[in-house]
């Protein structure tokens, strides 16, 4: 089976208690995704650089062994880590296209209402 397609999505999600790694194709589909708590790692342990750097690599094998070598990189979330994450993808032979960033950040947000006087 030869594939035109060379290049993957990587998207890693930061939440507070865990990292969500998925690969995904330029159709959506999923095609493997693990997270540190799915390696066997529970309470704090999960956000430890070293958890976050060897599911990282895992991910990157898997991408490799399935015949991708380009990465396109989606980062989500807030954490301590996230430098890690991506450094980690970066020492792998993936060869790294695009980085971006979707952290949704608030401007404020809505304005409040005005408290009524009679």
């Amino acid at each position: 089976m030869k594939k035109t397609q060379k290049s993957i999505i990587i998207s890693i999600l930061f939440t507070s208690n865990n990292v969500v790694y998925s690969l995904t194709d330029f159709s959506g589909n999923v095609l493997f995704w693990t997270s540190t708590g799915s390696k066997k790692s529970r309470g704090v342990k999960k956000s430890t650089s070293m958890i976050v750097t060897s599911t990282s690599k895992i991910i990157a094998d898997y991408s490799l062994k399935l015949g991708y070598s380009y990465a396109h990189i989606k980062v989500k979330g807030f954490g301590k880590n996230k430098k890690t994450a991506i450094k980690s993808l970066k020492l792998t032979s993936l060869k790294i296209l695009t980085l971006c960033d979707q952290t949704a950040l608030p401007h404020n947000g809505c304005k409040k209402t005005r408290t009524r006087r009679i």
